[in-house]
């Protein structure tokens, strides 16, 4: 299971979620969302093509549920934000409630003064 929260770490960070003032809250958003099984709202949130958006649906489908049998997401800590005024990059910690810690770095765009994390 550990593999598989790791891999959709990964896909966050290479992807994106996001809509939001905050980069690091956008993150956070995503998670939450995917921390619920809500993978449409997640993935709504994300600079991705209508094409893309049914691939990561479907992909980030099968890891909630592991992310879910792993508690959900406990706490997501922000570690370090670099902020400009068209891209940003977040370090981010994600603990889950049954004690793994998930640690990547996401990178983000500004689109129509949206944050969205992006590769």
């Amino acid at each position: 299971m550990k593999k598989c929260l790791i891999v959709t770490a990964v896909m966050l960070a290479m992807v994106g979620c996001g809509g939001g003032s905050n980069p690091a809250a956008v993150v956070e958003e995503c998670w939450k969302h995917l921390s619920k099984g809500d993978v449409q709202r997640a993935v709504t949130l994300m600079d991705v093509t209508p094409t893309e958006r049914a691939f990561y649906e479907i992909a980030y489908g099968e890891q909630c549920g592991e992310l879910q049998a792993a508690g959900g997401v406990k706490e997501f800590e922000t570690t370090g934000i670099s902020e400009g005024t068209e891209d940003a990059s977040v370090d981010a910690i994600v603990r889950l409630k049954d004690g793994q810690e998930i640690v990547a770095t996401y990178t983000l765009i500004k689109r129509e003064g949206k944050w969205l994390i992006t590769e």
